[in-house]
């Protein structure tokens, strides 16, 4: 697992942000306080909002 924070400082920082996300094989996460949303939704990032502390978690594929 992988734990980072990242802050948004632009719609197009979430959007690479997302378009990387899309990419990764696992599940990724991304909270602000008690709310979590997919790190692979545009939507779901914005609605965390620009400009905050957002908390970014990277789950490992778990091997066959």
């Amino acid at each position: 697992m992988i734990v980072q924070d990242v802050v948004f400082n632009s719609v197009e920082d979430a959007q690479r942000f997302v378009s990387q996300a899309e990419r990764w094989p696992s599940d990724v996460d991304v909270s602000l306080g008690s709310c979590m949303v997919d790190g692979k939704s545009l939507l779901g990032v914005l609605s965390l909002g620009i400009h905050k502390k957002l908390h970014v978690t990277i789950h490992e594929k778990p091997e066959n």
